[in-house]
């Protein structure tokens, strides 16, 4: 890199099209970008079907971010040891795009978040507005999918979320069609049925658009508010790439206008999120919370024996629980140790509950193993209420 161009110590600088080649084969490698930072690496299917040889060579994860010059293009500022010490097999690709002598803008917020962040080790810089829009969606999911049943948006926002790849307009509403794809295609008309029974609304679902009935069941959308207009510069910009032969693209500052629209777009969804909290009569961050808690829960794959003692866990239905006693279990010898539950009820009944194990079996057809070397734990999965 030293002998092709300057760097600036463990920085360089390439055209922002390096990245055209490994976002065109999505299929192997992953790139992620946001405001001011992103990552370009190995999928890690594609990196694992592949013989040692072959993984060493497409092995990258590259850390980056992007620099203003003076004509409003944007460069890619790579961290050098990710590329030279860890992505050697990709070198070659990054030496074409090796910017000789780049004259920068003279002012560049966006390089100044990047470099406070990861070269300063300044961790109060805000996320990027692609994360804020991951985040924000990912709250409409959770409390959608924790009143209602089914998540409002059928996607959680990739960090591969096309930003403009290049300052044009056709590069520009390339990334609003992507956005598109999730903002409006993605809302589930499932939700919407179960937001109508919920409101006892007559709304029919089925014969609107989704964005269409989102609006007739949430009339505290204003025509005039956030959400209304983020949906509508999102479609409009989504058309000419989607359905009509365009004109020529035209130069513009792509990347900043992308930006902003994110950050109108994310400001929509939080109106978009209040109107909720109010027609499901939850908060937002107590439903995220006990929504992702149930995506964590275990399921029950299979039923149990009639014989077996867990059935009797069937006797608690409709108790109330007076208090719970948990500790280790005495010791028995030449058994392995557990941990133990004891449930009392206030109408006297008690259960205890602790854990089984074939450890005794193992040991009798296993040399040099004892039962009582093995320990056998409760991994208890608590889903709050809402």
């Amino acid at each position: 890199m030293k002998e092709t161009a300057p760097v600036n110590g463990p920085l360089g600088y390439f055209d922002q099209q390096v990245l055209a080649a490994y976002r065109n084969e999505s299929d192997k490698w992953l790139v992620e970008t946001d405001f001011f930072e992103g990552r370009v690496s190995v999928r890690s299917d594609y990196y694992e079907g592949l013989d040692e040889v072959a993984r060493e060579g497409c092995y990258i994860n590259v850390l980056f971010g992007f620099r203003t010059l003076v004509g409003g293009d944007l460069a890619v500022v790579a961290w050098l040891p990710d590329l030279v010490d860890k992505s050697k097999g990709h070198l070659d690709r990054w030496r074409g795009f090796v910017l000789a002598d780049p004259q920068w803008a003279p002012e560049d917020d966006r390089f100044e978040l990047w470099t406070r962040r990861y070269l300063q080790g300044d961790w109060h810089v805000e996320n990027g507005v692609r994360a804020q829009l991951a985040d924000v969606v990912q709250t409409a999911r959770g409390l959608t999918g924790a009143v209602l049943g089914v998540p409002l948006f059928k996607h959680e926002i990739p960090a591969s979320l096309s930003f403009p790849s290049a300052q044009n307009t056709h590069r520009y509403q390339d990334a609003h069609a992507d956005l598109y794809r999730y903002l409006v295609d993605g809302i589930d008309k499932g939700c919407l049925k179960a937001l109508s029974i919920h409101l006892r609304a007559s709304v029919n679902v089925d014969s609107s658009k989704t964005v269409a009935a989102l609006r007739a069941l949430l009339p505290q959308l204003e025509p005039s508010g956030a959400f209304n207009r983020a949906v509508d510069l999102v479609s409009a910009q989504r058309r000419p790439a989607g359905h009509e032969a365009r004109p020529s693209a035209q130069a513009c500052r792509a990347f900043e206008q992308y930006t902003e629209d994110l950050q109108l777009v994310v400001g929509g969804l939080r109106e978009l999120i209040g109107a909720l909290e109010t027609a499901c009569g939850a908060d937002a961050q107590r439903a995220t919370r006990r929504w992702h808690a149930m995506s964590q829960m275990p399921r029950i794959a299979r039923p149990s024996e009639g014989h077996y003692s867990i059935c009797q866990a069937a006797l608690m239905t409709g108790k109330t629980v007076d208090r719970v006693e948990y500790g280790f279990r005495h010791e028995i010898q030449g058994v392995h140790e557990s941990e133990l539950l004891i449930l009392h009820f206030t109408d006297g009944s008690i259960v205890s509950i602790h854990t089984g194990s074939n450890a005794s079996n193992l040991a009798h057809r296993h040399t040099g193993l004892e039962p009582d070397e093995f320990h056998v734990s409760f991994h208890v999965h608590w889903v709050p209420s809402l």
